[in-house]
């Protein structure tokens, strides 16, 4: 079931409101996102509410668990970021938004703002490209193969490989 974060809109009272939200794995799992194989954020909310538009600025922190791209070993990852968005009440013109700033409309009769979405895409966003451990922190037994260090004797010998290397050793000679 994925973890809903909805943020009422109709009977919200002008003024600053918070709400707290808390995801986990299974809230990526739900997207079908196989990448991210554990989660524990808190999300909060801070919204400002006005007549024709309400500010919403995103807390998230916590970790998520994925894969290590050097060694594929469990990674733990810091999940900390900041995000706002502006969201406006039927056809409003909204001014004065930075260009970070994300934008969105909704209907005026909507009863309240689901916002699962545009955190999974902040989270996923927040992640770095490249995901490994620190030097020296991967699977030692991969470090050395990717190193070299490991020898072909064994299984690996009895690859077609390991016949494409005396043909090659041949033609050479």
């Amino acid at each position: 079931m994925l973890n809903q974060i909805d943020i009422p809109v109709r009977g919200l009272k002008q003024g600053r409101h918070s709400f707290k939200f808390d995801i986990d794995g299974e809230f990526f799992k739900g997207y079908g996102n196989t990448q991210i194989l554990d989660a524990g954020c808190t999300v909060r909310a801070e919204v400002v509410r006005h007549q024709t538009i309400m500010k919403v600025n995103c807390l998230v922190s916590g970790f998520v668990v994925t894969q290590c791209d050097r060694c594929l070993e469990d990674l733990v990852l810091k999940v900390d970021f900041e995000r706002e968005m502006t969201v406006g009440f039927g056809a409003v013109e909204v001014e004065g938004t930075g260009a970070e700033e994300d934008v969105v409309l909704i209907d005026p009769t909507q009863s309240e703002l689901n916002m699962n979405q545009f955190i999974y895409d902040y989270v996923c966003l927040s992640l770095p490209i490249v995901k490994v451990h620190p030097e020296g922190k991967c699977n030692p037994d991969v470090e050395r193969y990717l190193s070299g260090e490991c020898s072909a004797e064994g299984p690996a010998a009895d690859s077609p490989f390991s016949n494409l290397k005396e043909i090659l050793k041949d033609k050479n000679n």
